[in-house]
């Protein structure tokens, strides 16, 4: 009697357990879809401000090429033609900096995110520097300050005007010596981003 009493136990202890773990997997599985879902719809949010502004939203792809990872320098002209046309461009970056300007006007300043992102520039760094509006810095600094989990991927989407490319150098974190390409404008919409989306 208790050697059937022992298996009974045994035997509902492992189809509890298996209930459990079958739980748990269900419950993953929509946290992954509920999470797949805000992406898309995020995702969709970027590319509507992108179309409403008739941004340029191709200019990583066209600067990769065909490829993915693009190992050669980005040159300044190369970007003076993607950027300083008559449309303003979609930026997916993560915040650096937002400074106060003057006359209520904000400087942000961004840096393309490769993570996430479906091309990476290995030789620079693209940047843009940007004059907005305190409606926009307000989402800006709200991504700033957003967890840092988060952080390591883009966390904001601009579309701006840019008016000029400079180029600068500076050391890099392993004191290599980096080229900085910076397009510099003014915000026309900006978005922060509260997921991780691919661009």
């Amino acid at each position: 009697m208790t050697r059937y009493l022992v298996w009974l136990a045994l035997i509902a202890g492992v189809g509890f357990w298996g209930y459990s773990a079958w739980q748990d997997h269900l419950a993953s599985v929509e946290e992954q879809k509920a999470r797949a879902a805000r992406q898309q719809s995020l995702k969709l949010a970027v590319t509507d401000m992108a179309t409403k502004k008739n941004a340029v939203t191709d200019w990583p792809k066209t600067l990769a090429g065909d490829k993915k990872v693009r190992t050669g320098p980005v040159m300044t002209a190369e970007l003076q033609k993607l950027w300083l046309q008559n449309r303003p461009i979609l930026f997916v970056g993560s915040i650096r900096d937002v400074a106060i300007v003057k006359d209520g006007a904000y400087e942000a300043v961004i840096e393309y995110n490769w993570l996430g992102a479906r091309h990476m520039f290995l030789q620079n760094e693209i940047r843009v520097n940007l004059i907005c509006p305190e409606s926009f810095a307000t989402k800006l600094i709200q991504s700033a300050k957003a967890d840092k989990a988060l952080r390591i991927f883009a966390d904001t989407a601009v579309v701006a005007n840019i008016e000029r490319v400079e180029t600068s150098t500076e050391k890099g974190a392993d004191g290599e010596t980096v080229n900085v390409l910076t397009g510099v404008g003014k915000c026309v919409d900006a978005m922060q981003l509260t997921e991780r989306i691919s661009w």
